[in-house]
This record gives C-alpha cells, sequence and structure tokens, in this order.
C-alpha cells in the first residue's frame, strides 16, 4: 500500500525537476544546490540506475534518495492515478504535458497552463507559391523557453523577436535537424497549405480563404473511410482553436487578421449545408514583436516551407485537396499537409 504522505512529497519532487530542469534553473535537493542546464526530461529518469555523471542533471538524478527512485518506478506511469497522469490534469496548480517523438517520450511543464492558436505564412523561393500554416499551440511560454534557452536560438535586434528570415543558416539547420521535437514541443496539431492563390488571385480573398480551409475536409463523401477520417480532423482542428486566442499577421491583405480569424473558425464550426455548431472567434489583438504564438507560427512556418522545399515532408502526412473549391482561383491546386501530435 502506498504511503500517500510519501506520495505527496514524491509528487512535489517529480513536479519540480520537471518545471525547473526544462527552464534551466538551480534545483535544491537537500544540502546541495544543482545548477541545471535547460534539460528535456524522460519519466525513466526518476527510476534509472545511477550512471557516470556528465552533466548537473545527471548528478541530481545520481542524488536522488534510493525510496525516491523505487516509489517513482511504481508511481510515474499508473493509470489515472500516477504521477504523469495527475501532472497532465493538473496538480496543485501546475501541469505538464506529455510528448513522444518516435520512441522517445518527455515530460513538459505547462507553463501557460492556456493553449493558443497562430496563423502565418512564407513566402517560397519562386516567387509563386505561399506556405501558410495553423498551428494549434498548447503552451507557447513552454514553446517560448524551448527555441531561447534549448535551441538558443538569436533574436532579430531590432524587433527582439524570433522570425525565420532573420535566423542565420546555422540555427535554421538546428531547427531542420530538430523537426518532429520542435512541432511536439511547440503543436498539437498543425494544418500546412502551399497554394499560390495569394500571388495570383482570382476572386475575393474572403472566397479564396474560405475554400482554402474548406478543401482540407472535403471532397471525399462517397468514400466512408475518408469521409470519417475529415470529419474527426475537422472536429480536431475546430475544437484545438475555437474559444481560443488565436495570433495571426496581416498577411492575408485585403481581409484584416480579425476577419481571417473570423472566417477560420465559421468555416470549421460548418458541418453541412446550412448547420453551424456554436462557435466563439477570438481574435489576439497584438504585434508580431508582442506575440509569442505569432513568432513561434513564423518559426515553424519557415520550417515547413524549407522542407517542402527541399522535397521532404518526413512526419508531415498529405491531405489530398478538394479539386472542386478552388477550380475557378487557381490553375494550380494547393498541396495540403497536417500533423497531429502521438498519431
Amino acid at each position: 500500500m502506498v504511503d500517500k504522505k510519501k506520495d505527496t512529497k514524491g509528487m512535489d519532487i517529480f513536479i519540480d525537476i520537471i518545471e525547473k530542469a526544462y527552464q534551466g534553473t538551480s534545483f535544491q535537493y537537500g544540502e546541495e544546490t544543482f545548477r541545471l542546464a535547460p534539460t528535456l526530461v524522460r519519466p525513466a529518469d526518476f527510476h534509472r540506475k545511477t550512471c557516470n555523471a556528465q552533466t548537473s542533471y545527471e548528478s541530481l538524478l545520481n542524488a536522488l534518495d534510493p525510496a525516491f527512485k523505487t516509489l517513482a518506478a511504481s508511481e510515474v506511469y499508473r493509470a489515472d492515478t500516477g504521477w504523469i497522469a495527475k501532472g497532465v490534469n493538473g496538480y496543485n496548480g501546475h501541469k505538464i504535458r506529455k510528448i513522444t517523438v518516435g520512441e522517445e517520450v518527455f515530460l513538459l511543464p505547462n507553463i501557460s497552463k492556456q493553449p493558443t492558436a497562430g496563423i502565418d505564412t512564407s513566402g517560397c523561393q519562386d516567387n509563386i507559391n505561399t506556405v501558410m500554416v495553423i498551428c494549434s499551440i498548447p503552451d507557447c511560454e513552454g514553446a517560448y523557453v524551448w527555441l531561447e534557452k534549448h535551441l538558443k536560438l538569436p533574436k532579430d535586434v531590432r524587433q527582439n523577436e524570433f522570425h525565420w528570415n532573420k535566423l542565420g543558416q546555422s540555427y535554421r539547420q538546428r531547427l531542420l535537424d530538430n523537426f518532429e521535437l520542435v512541432l511536439a514541443v511547440c503543436c498539437d496539431c498543425l494544418l500546412v497549405l502551399k497554394t499560390n492563390v495569394f500571388i495570383d488571385r482570382k476572386g475575393k480573398m474572403e472566397t479564396v480563404f474560405t475554400n482554402l480551409v474548406e478543401g482540407c475536409f472535403s471532397g471525399f463523401e462517397s468514400v466512408p473511410l475518408a469521409a470519417d477520417f475529415r470529419a474527426n480532423l475537422k472536429q480536431r482542428f475546430f475544437r484545438a482553436i475555437n474559444g481560443v486566442a488565436i495570433h495571426c499577421d496581416d498577411d492575408f491583405t485585403p481581409l484584416t487578421p480579425d476577419k481571417v480569424v473570423r472566417l477560420l473558425v465559421k468555416t470549421l464550426a460548418k458541418q453541412g449545408a446550412d448547420y453551424f455548431e456554436s462557435y466563439m472567434p477570438l481574435f489576439a489583438s497584438l504585434y508580431s514583436h508582442e506575440s509569442k504564438s505569432i513568432q513561434i507560427a513564423d518559426v515553424i512556418a519557415g520550417m515547413v516551407k524549407t522542407m517542402l522545399e527541399n522535397r521532404e515532408v518526413k512526419v508531415l502526412s498529405p491531405l489530398p485537396f478538394d479539386a472542386r473549391k478552388l477550380n475557378r482561383q487557381a490553375k494550380q491546386l494547393p498541396k495540403a499537409y497536417f500533423w497531429v501530435n502521438g498519431e
């Protein structure tokens, strides 16, 4: 039987290590202070055997009491009531996130505790196509820490913001080398469109934007499996952005950013010819240097644009576009992709 007092104390240490290791701050354990570099924590760290410590974090793991490690071995993974489950659901004002990248599992602090979303674009080298991303961002503060402290990306000196176009090649390559991990830390779902309609547009931008979004989720109604999949994916994105602060730059002239946000949420809310789910667009009225979510979306848009130009789709899944939606507005159909964390 688990001693609840020991379990509570162990849970406190568990959460504290995740938070301080991720942010790279000092951690006091017993009479010793460990000055931690920014580190991603793995569940197995809490009960692994002593190692030849190369970092302050590994020295901390070696110093953990054997009784704590024994308790952690059973409590970290316990379904519903284990330490991870409690942390994900919220524990004494703290929350954590669990992400999976390949076969690796990492535990991150959920610093913001409230999700946001970001919409951004990145122009391709051919000066014809544009990549648009719609990112659901579960923790913009935590994602910002990852870019700033873990990857050590520099900011644009004049605006004090992250901007893909201002990054040197070595920093861009650092992001590309960690492509899936960056997505998992920064997003929980991502929709990508590569299209030339913004350069060679025919018709109203409002209609073009609406059709761009609708074309990702329609056109396969006669194929049961495909129809169900697209309906479920549309619901996934709708749940991710409805009633959530959405950050958007002025990239869709003549549409204003608040209009873009309203169109996006309304389009995803549409479930039939005349039926809309109840929806609530929330536009975050911030400039890019004020908005961490826009900066995160900018970096992701730049990464994805570069991957597509290099013809390296990697973890992005193709999403065949509904040819009926833009047959009058574009000579070439958009290419759509999606990514969902853990799926």
